[in-house]
């Protein structure tokens, strides 16, 4: 297994903030699950990775840098991060480097991140390409915003419609968006791979040393007789975290030993600041804004639950971290939430039941032994499906056949 792929994606790696964080997320996470099958990867991006990364260390990673188009640092503006022009231009650069790239090397396939693939399908529609094109629709950009009234998001995903009809094939991270992805065009069932977004599940698993831990604990002043409620940014409305502050006073009614800790940043982050004095609950809620992976790793860690209420998503990513870091979680019981966390686990609560919410985390707290023998599953299987080495090897399975069959 010698082969070489071109990977076109307009961002890459952290920071993982803004509207493209899960694209960006979804790409760094694909490239490092594919770093130690075998293959070459080269990469055109407008994202520097930090000097550190470990991925600028790997003989087989080849990135090539393109003038920035867009950037999550920080920004929430949907005018800035869906317009197709920008990802347009993107994927007329990308199409460039690979032009030059395959009188060098002998490229098997091309698998690009969503609208970086629109001009490798417009050349593949002219047959200009004969190599297999894969397209990753993520979905955080399309969820919800197949026909989107906000008229920006409309050319991003007429862009998408139109490139899907020419690839070979479309890798997308979970069933519920594969339902999704079927009103782009008739007849892409038989095209769609689902594969879901990988993580370095073991980094996660590994405990944290002590020292860490209690400096954590006192940089943010965390009791440590309290039990702790986790939620995770980025604060958006698909997100909702925003909608469920208002039962945290009721949970505090029945258990006054409880600290909510509200990591990450977005747009959303003053409303909750806004609910939590208004419900005069700030002792018991701590509030850190973005933090960075060492510091998120302590935070599952020290953890009794991972609340995650979205009600829609492409793949959560929380919920692999707070299964393989050990920590329950209590999610939504809809797709692809309930599609991601084991069937044995009595975790889920409908949507907008706040009763079930507040009852299950009051639950989860009161019985801790069952509920950490009830985590200790969960965390082998997010090690057995989502950990990058296992997804990266059905990745290469799937590359493989694909090839094969386009000869």
């Amino acid at each position: 297994m010698d082969f070489s792929i071109f990977i076109p994606t307009i961002e890459i790696g952290p920071p993982y903030v803004g509207p493209m964080a899960g694209l960006r997320r979804y790409s760094y996470s694909l490239v490092q699950s594919l770093a130690n099958q075998g293959i070459n990867i080269y990469i055109a991006t407008t994202t520097k990775l930090s000097s550190d990364d470990e991925l600028l260390n790997r003989e087989s990673i080849h990135f090539y840098y393109l003038p920035e188009q867009i950037s999550a640092r920080g920004a929430y503006s949907t005018l800035t991060h869906f317009n197709a022009r920008n990802h347009r231009s993107f994927s007329r650069q990308a199409f460039d480097v690979y032009s030059e790239l395959k009188s060098e090397v002998d490229i098997s396939l091309i698998h690009a991140t969503e609208v970086a693939a629109y001009y490798f399908a417009k050349a593949k529609k002219k047959k200009q390409i004969n190599i297999p094109l894969v397209v990753s629709v993520h979905g955080a950009v399309t969820t919800g915003n197949l026909k989107s009234r906000v008229w920006v998001k409309r050319p991003y995903s007429r862009l998408l419609r139109k490139l899907v009809k020419h690839c070979d094939k479309i890798i997308t991270t979970s069933f519920s968006l594969l339902d999704k992805i079927k009103r782009f065009s008739k007849n892409l069932k038989e095209k769609v791979i689902i594969m879901p977004h990988s993580l370095n599940c073991k980094i996660f698993s590994l405990i944290p040393k002590l020292e860490d831990i209690e400096n954590f604990r006192d940089k943010y002043d965390l009791d440590q007789s309290n039990s702790i409620i986790l939620i995770q940014g980025p604060y958006i409305n698909r997100k909702s975290q925003h909608g469920v502050v208002k039962y945290f006073p009721e949970i505090l009614k029945r258990n006054s030993k409880i600290t909510f800790l509200v990591v990450g940043d977005g747009p959303l982050l003053s409303k909750i600041k806004e609910d939590v004095v208004n419900l005069e609950i700030e002792d018991s809620v701590i509030i850190t804004g973005y933090i960075e992976d060492s510091e998120l790793l302590l935070a599952y860690h020290i953890s009794d639950i991972l609340l995650y209420p979205a009600e829609e998503g492409s793949f959560g990513t929380p919920l692999i971290e707070a299964m393989a870091s050990g920590t329950p979680v209590i999610a939504v019981d809809k797709p692809p939430m309930n599609e991601m966390i084991p069937p044995k686990c009595d975790w889920l609560y409908p949507a907008k039941d706040g009763i079930a919410l507040v009852d299950k985390v009051l639950e989860i707290i009161k019985n801790k032994e069952k509920s950490q023998e009830v985590a200790f599953k969960s965390q082998k299987h997010a090690l057995k499906n989502f950990d990058s080495p296992v997804v990266g090897k059905n990745l290469v399975k799937s590359y493989t056949k694909i090839i094969k069959e386009s000869r």
